[in-house]
């Protein structure tokens, strides 16, 4: 999905929310994503401004499509992962292209690699019962206007997971 300030395709009007101090909060049912598959929310520093061959000019922080652009996953998740992650690129140079981009990303969130187990998947004995939706919150840390970090707080019947 792409979101836009504009009714009629406009690459120089997508909407770009400052969350810097701020959150985004919403509910997810995971029960039906299995191995295998990936459910994801991301945001994108787009458009990407050497991208002639797509009329979104889609870019990301894994040159899908050919483009690299900074990208941040606030969720690629299924009933047995989750995980955040935020991917940083060079500079761009002077006409606003990016020419390398983390792939793996920094800043990781990973209810596995926190040895968080049962925190987190598909049965009751979990804090967080994958097979049945939950609350995700991520809240964007900053000083003086500069992202610091993230925390991702899971939420479910009064109970919290947090990374």
């Amino acid at each position: 999905m792409y979101l836009s300030t504009s009714k009629e395709l406009d690459t120089s009007k997508y909407f770009r929310a400052n969350l810097l101090g701020g959150s985004i909060k919403y509910n997810v049912d995971l029960s039906q994503a299995g191995c295998g598959c990936v459910t994801a929310f991301y945001t994108v520093l787009m458009p990407a401004v050497d991208n002639t061959s797509d009329p979104f000019k889609y870019c990301d922080a894994n040159k899908v499509g050919g483009h690299w652009c900074p990208e941040f996953d606030i969720m690629e998740a299924n009933k047995y992962a989750f995980k955040a992650i935020g991917h940083t690129c060079d500079a761009p140079d002077g006409n606003g292209k990016y020419h390398n981009c983390d792939r793996g990303g920094q800043c990781t969130n990973d209810v596995l690699a926190n040895n968080l187990q049962m925190d987190y998947g598909p049965s009751a004995a979990h804090i967080i019962n994958t097979m049945k939706a939950f609350s995700v919150e991520t809240i964007f840390h900053e000083s003086n206007g500069v992202f610091t970090g993230y925390t991702t707080v899971l939420e479910q019947d009064g109970k919290q997971v947090v990374m």
